[in-house]
């Protein structure tokens, strides 16, 4: 089903409908590694500028948290024009569609909450063949909250906390999660590294790709 300028394809008619479920992915560190990018992209600005800063950084909510001082509102614009144009170039974590149809066999859709621009996200999915496995894209120009995006996508299919889960790389998210009483799996190639993830209680962390549908089983309690 095609996506509409939201970056959402329109739901199944009422004669296919059934009990929603779904997965949340994070996009960033996770369907695609980015970390590499958004340090050169920052160190444009911040030539002194350390990984662990931007860690440090994305143990919150990357909105509500001060970068730097002097990070100003024309360096998060010069970040995303870069960032838009040199996604472009990456590819999906090697391993990761794989995981997409294996979750839609076990008869879950799937969505995107992220900290980017929804069409970003949707024109990278679309380039990369993996649209066709997702029904919302939602990312920082519907909410910069990932707690709002989560009570928009449980209203809008009837799920519950408890009947889904958000795979992510960063310890900011597995918070928010946590906030709305949401399970999470952690993943170790993106921004946070496994042991950040433990203190934070992550329910289930990865270190490889397909560990992700174990997660979900183990998680979810399915068969």
């Amino acid at each position: 089903m095609a996506c509409g300028r939201s970056g959402v394809r329109a739901p199944l008619g009422p004669l296919f409908m059934k009990k929603n479920k779904i997965i949340i992915f994070d996009f960033d560190g996770v369907i695609v590694n980015t970390c590499q990018l958004s340090i050169e992209i920052n160190k444009e600005i911040f030539n002194d500028l350390e990984f662990s800063e931007i860690q440090d950084w994305a143990e919150g909510n990357v909105f509500e948290r001060k970068f730097r001082d002097g990070y100003t509102e024309d360096h998060v614009n010069h970040y995303y024009q870069h960032y838009s144009r040199e996604i472009k170039s990456l590819e999906p974590v090697k391993g990761m569609k794989s995981v997409f149809k294996e979750m839609n066999k076990m008869g879950y859709d799937l969505a995107v909450v992220s900290s980017s621009f929804s069409d970003v996200i949707e024109d990278f999915l679309k380039d990369n063949g993996l649209d066709k496995y997702f029904i919302e894209i939602m990312g920082k120009d519907v909410s910069p909250s990932k707690v709002a995006k989560f009570k928009m996508l449980f209203e809008k299919y009837g799920i519950k906390a408890d009947e889904t889960l958000i795979v992510t790389d960063s310890v900011g998210d597995v918070k928010e999660a946590q906030e709305v009483k949401m399970k999470a799996i952690g993943v170790t190639w993106g921004i946070h590294e496994r042991e950040r993830l433990e203190k934070i209680k992550t329910d289930f962390i990865v270190d490889k790709v397909e560990e992700i549908i174990v997660g979900v089983k183990e998680l979810l309690a399915l068969n």
